[in-house]
């Protein structure tokens, strides 16, 4: 009797215990399926709000008669190189937060300006390949700028060759996150002062975060590359010939690099030979660097002037300049580390140098004041 009951009690456990087992797992899986319910609702809310990234447009054609289409869709048909490309990028998505790109398959020339500047009028998360296609300014005056921005941001332009006379073959100005690469020109001087290849600056609003990277090659015109008042760069290699003042100039800014500038001839085509492959000046810097200057038969090598500071140039190898091989005038913390300056008229010299030691030819220099 007492062994029956024990087993009776024996089962009723065995019972309990599979039914509060049962029961635990059927509330585990209410559980995980309620989380997974949370996790899908909150990805709902989570779903992004980007704008855009989703249109494409192209220019096609020949000279004299340009298509500038948007996923397919046609935009524009008519003579003007310039209004073609325009209008595929005014076709995009408005008001966009993610890139989206243009691609000129075609070369094209300004053709007339009218009196008025002419431009293609970048817009704000906007890339423009032009697919080594060239832009010819041929107006006849100076107010054509193949490409323009203003206070715009998230801007590319590449694979752009630029001939002609134009005002400036990139100019942006006011703008924050810039790339622009591979490219070539070879233009003239429209009127002094004007002809600059690629011109980055801050005369509308504050202008950071400029990448100038890949083939940069430009012939002619007045300087190759110019920046002013721009915090944060980089810029690559850079070929700069047969201008009428610098490879590259740096003036007002600073936290950036730029690569080895190459310059052949610079500052030698106008008036003016005082002019550099390699120049800082109007208080530029600090925290510059250069990794190298290679200059023949320009103007100077390397200068520094007008209070800039903070600039390395890690090696030079200069010769043949019209002037000094290398200036520091007016200038404070800056350096070059190594390399070698012949047939400079001087080689190198200081000028109110503070705080600046030029280290070539074997030798280095820290005197304020020094001619050698």
């Amino acid at each position: 009797m007492k062994k029956e009951m024990f087993k009776r009690q024996f089962f009723a456990s065995v019972l309990f215990v599979g039914l509060s087992f049962f029961a635990g797992c059927t509330s585990d899986s209410e559980e995980t399926n309620a989380e997974a319910e949370a996790v899908a609702q909150n990805e709902t809310y989570q779903v992004s709000t980007a704008k855009g990234g989703d249109l494409s447009g192209e220019v096609t054609g020949s000279t004299g008669a340009y298509v500038a289409k948007v996923n397919g869709v046609t935009k524009y048909t008519g003579s003007d190189y310039v209004a073609a490309i325009q209008s595929a990028i005014n076709n995009l998505t408005s008001g966009r937060d993610t890139k989206e790109w243009v691609t000129v398959r075609v070369s094209g020339a300004s053709g007339s300006t009218g009196g008025s500047l002419k431009y293609v009028n970048m817009a704000s998360y906007t890339g423009l390949d032009f697919a080594n296609n060239t832009f010819n300014a041929n107006s006849g005056d100076a107010l054509v700028i193949p490409v323009w921005a203003d206070r715009k941001t998230n801007i590319e332009v590449k694979n752009l060759k630029v001939s002609g006379k134009p005002r400036y073959g990139i100019w942006f100005k006011g703008c924050t996150v810039m790339n622009i690469s591979n490219i070539t020109m070879n233009i003239g001087v429209p009127q002094a002062d004007l002809g600059l290849g690629i011109r980055v600056d801050n005369s509308t609003a504050a202008t950071s975060n400029l990448t100038i990277s890949g083939t940069i090659n430009i012939t002619g015109g007045d300087n190759s590359i110019e920046t002013y008042g721009v915090d944060g760069f980089s810029i690559g290699n850079v070929t700069s010939s047969n201008n009428a003042a610098c490879g590259v100039l740096l003036n007002q800014s600073k936290n950036g690099t730029v690569g080895t500038v190459t310059g052949t001839n610079n500052s030698t085509t106008g008036s003016v030979t005082g002019y550099a492959t390699f120049r800082c000046a109007n208080n530029n810097g600090p925290n510059v660097v250069c990794a190298k200057v290679y200059s023949r038969g320009s103007g100077r090598g390397f200068f520094s002037v007008t209070g800039s500071n903070g600039c390395t140039v890690n090696t030079v190898d200069i010769a043949n300049t019209a002037i000094q091989g290398i200036l520091l005038q007016n200038a404070s913390n800056t350096k070059v580390l190594a390399g070698t300056v012949s047939n400079g008229h001087p080689n190198v010299q200081h000028q109110s140098a503070t705080n600046c030691s030029t280290k070539v030819n074997g030798q280095t220099y820290t005197a304020v004041n020094g001619t050698w």
